[in-house]
């Protein structure tokens, strides 16, 4: 289980992840993040663990709604993870 903690800051939003997101969390976190409004979403995963299922389904759920964001707090692995499926890596926000 996971909660989502929103964090405004200038010009950005942080949704900043906190427990585990199991598969059946990417798709909940996806529609999260279709509902924000700010100019550009920061998904914070550095107080949680994500399963590389649950990453890869959210990156396609992402991909296929051309949704543009930045992550932090994920591993060296989930990173390559990330860019084998397509999406570039991220800089730093």
């Amino acid at each position: 289980m996971h909660t989502i903690d929103r964090i405004e800051e200038t010009g950005r939003c942080v949704l900043r992840i906190s427990g585990e997101v199991h598969l059946d969390g990417a798709r909940e976190l996806f529609e999260r993040v279709a509902q924000e409004d700010c100019e550009r979403v920061i998904l914070d995963f550095t107080a949680c663990a994500i399963e590389d299922r649950a990453l890869s389904a959210l990156a396609d759920l992402l991909g296929q709604a051309h949704l543009r964001l930045a992550v932090r707090g994920l591993r060296e692995r989930q990173l390559r993870l990330l860019e084998y499926l397509g999406a570039s890596r991220p800089a730093e926000p």
